[in-house]
């Protein structure tokens, strides 16, 4: 599209991260949260009702009038809850097995270096919960031996029952640890990317090569001024190999109004198993593509996150290459101080906060962006990229 050339016809299909919950969930953000937007930013948005639009895929019909123009929108879910469902292990043994077993196969692969050098927020999210649920082990292993061995050596029964009374104790202290910092979502997700980077998702590669064939078609519509392409956390490198997939099936141009926007991504934690060949490759195809704009968006108060890292950071992108724009959403600005501390001690809210309506008018408004008459590439072409991030490496970064 032309710069001047107002978008009247969007299609956003979005794709979420790995969240058992499905489209009525999200349904349901999408309408609250643009309601409260537009309070803020004076919008005119009115969110349909949610419809089955065809498999796998949930949608509805957005109607806004943003910046004194009026644009139709269809939201569109990708879904796969339904993988999610499949492989959330619901029992606390089956979840401690996948814990230690994900944090084992993300050190030996080098993932946990890689993030403790690039980005040691993404490190403490990745490494936290498996060495915290270790050090819980142990301790109940202890204290078990502790009881055990002071009864048979004599002691009084009274000082091994209270010793035993502490198991207790450790079991509510892992559970409300696990409340608090989410480990269980974090693990779970971990263990299903390093499924993905195997080739142990059959499935799931099924279900991007149908969202790649159905956005290939949506590309060659002409009804749809701007094609948005939305993955959000684990669903942003999902989002890559749609994008890389739909690319491969359309003819040269053809791709011209697609905009592919991550945001929170964590695509090192895949991109960084040595397995995880296709997904590099991928990552090169996408980042090479002069078809196609692709906005990062990060926050360095998203602890879940590669904030501001580059996903396609030491791939063989060939000269010149537009790769991914990084950008801040600058939630500090987008708040009140005394919201934004609350958000941001809230590593699960802001993780999700890409997703949700702001309480000072800012230049990040998810709602301006999937519902305005601005294209993604318009709408951010004033700001700078982010270009070299370091504020989080440790032990001298990643060589470059």
């Amino acid at each position: 599209m032309a710069a001047d050339t107002p978008v009247r016809r969007r299609l956003v299909c979005y794709i979420g991260g790995f969240d058992p919950q499905g489209p009525a969930h999200y349904h349901q953000l999408y309408a609250t949260e643009a309601a409260r937007q537009a309070a803020v930013s004076g919008h005119e948005i009115s969110v349909g009702r949610r419809q089955r639009l065809g498999e796998h895929i949930a949608g509805w019909e957005v109607d806004a009038r943003i910046d004194g123009q009026s644009v139709r929108t269809r939201y569109e879910f990708l879904r796969w809850d339904d993988i999610v469902r499949a492989r959330w292990p619901r029992s606390r043994w089956a979840l401690l097995r996948t814990t230690l077993w994900a944090s084992w196969q993300c050190w030996r692969d080098g993932v946990m270096w890689y993030s403790w050098r690039r980005s040691w927020p993404a490190f403490l999210a990745l490494a936290g919960p498996g060495l915290a649920m270790l050090i819980w082990v142990l301790l109940l292993g202890v204290v078990g031996v502790l009881a055990a061995g002071l009864w048979g050596a004599g002691w009084p029964l009274a000082t091994g029952l209270w010793l035993l009374l502490a198991v207790p104790g450790l079991v509510a202290l892992g559970v409300e640890a696990e409340r608090r910092t989410q480990m269980a979502w974090l693990m779970r997700s971990l263990a299903c990317l390093v499924r993905q980077g195997r080739g142990q998702t059959p499935e799931l590669e099924a279900r991007l090569d149908h969202f790649a064939a159905h956005l290939a078609a949506a590309l060659q519509d002409p009804a749809h001024d701007e094609v948005l392409l939305v993955g959000h956390s684990s669903g942003a490198m999902l989002a890559v190999s749609v994008a890389a997939r739909a690319l491969a099936q359309v003819p040269a141009g053809a791709a011209a109004r697609l905009s592919l926007m991550t945001l929170g991504q964590c695509g090192a934690t895949l991109s960084q198993q040595p397995q995880a060949q296709a997904y590099r490759d991928e990552l090169v195809a996408v980042g090479s593509s002069a078809q196609l704009h692709w906005l990062d968006v990060s926050a360095p108060a998203d602890g879940c996150c590669y904030a501001l890292v580059d996903p396609c950071e030491g791939l063989p992108l060939p000269p010149g290459s537009p790769g991914a724009k990084r950008l801040n959403p600058r939630f500090a600005q987008l708040f009140t101080p005394a919201s934004y501390e609350r958000i941001r001690h809230d590593k699960y809210r802001c993780h999700f906060q890409y997703l949700m309506a702001s309480e000072v008018v800012g230049e990040y408004d998810y709602f301006a962006i999937t519902a305005g008459p601005r294209s993604l590439q318009e709408r951010f072409a004033h700001r700078d990229g982010v270009a070299d991030f370091r504020q989080f490496e440790c032990f001298g970064g990643i060589r470059r």
